[in-house]
């Protein structure tokens, strides 16, 4: 069996006195494709900052590549232990948003050259040739030059794949990439999105896109108020859930 790429053990997170995640658990595998998800409000997206550390779990642990992801309390919080740990975790794990969070100021190059440069440390010609490939490679060459607001939602968002793939992560988060985008534009999103799965990309995905979730997964994760209330494949998650609540969600989003 191959190695975890990262896992995640009984992670809790709460926010003030709201407890969002109550001990959720997940492994990815080299080549997975997992999907996270369920109503608005379950902890999807909190769970999935969690595990590259832009929420820090109030208890739980994680590992990537086999490493522990050290943590330590500070005044009764939870802080970052090892700066580089983190350093190395969000150099190997790329995270696409659903706003974009494209730089405006920069170009759709120059969005995709600045954090080879900065944390990897490859040169601006290193950095340009690489922007450039992958800019073709999702159809965009020709947007190199354009800022972010002179390209539309879904070529924000294909900028913003492109970015994340210039640090050729070991592991893609997406972050309902195309709940932003106006109807006609997910489709061409979902469509590299399936190509990067075809690939073999590991990707963890909170969508709400379910054909494309039973599509494209081998494991299906049904997130209901904090708390896993099902998962498996998707073939058996969508054609034969055991979850009233999991059935009920489906009916309504399918």
């Amino acid at each position: 069996m191959k190695k975890p790429v990262l896992e995640a053990k009984n992670i809790r997170k709460s926010f003030g006195d709201l407890e969002v995640l109550k001990s959720v658990s997940l492994t990815a595998r080299a080549h997975n494709v997992i999907s996270i998800i369920g109503s608005s409000g379950s902890g999807k997206s909190t769970f999935l900052r969690c595990l590259n550390c832009l929420e820090l779990p109030d208890e739980g642990s994680l590992a990537f590549a086999g490493e522990e992801i050290e943590f330590s309390r500070r005044r009764g919080k939870i802080v970052k232990a090892d700066a580089r740990q983190l350093l190395a975790l969000r150099a190997q794990t790329a995270m696409v948003f659903q706003s974009f969070n494209l730089w405006s100021f920069m170009t759709a190059a120059e969005n995709i050259m600045l954090a080879p440069q900065k944390v990897l440390g490859i040169s601006r010609p290193e950095a340009r040739e690489r922007a450039e490939h992958l800019l073709q490679r999702v159809g965009l060459y020709d947007k190199r030059n354009s800022y972010p607001a002179q390209l539309s939602g879904g070529q924000s968002q294909r900028v913003a794949i492109a970015r994340a793939l210039a640090m050729n992560p070991k592991l893609m988060l997406f972050d309902e990439p195309t709940s932003a985008l106006d109807p006609q534009l997910v489709g061409e999103v979902l469509a590299l999105m399936r190509e990067l799965a075809e690939e073999g990309r590991t990707m963890i995905l909170v969508t709400h896109e379910m054909a494309f979730a039973r599509e494209v997964s081998d494991k299906v994760i049904f997130l209901y108020q904090g708390v896993i209330e099902e998962q498996g494949t998707a073939k058996s998650l969508f054609d034969t859930p055991k979850s009233a609540r999991c059935r009920a969600f489906l009916r309504r989003e399918m």
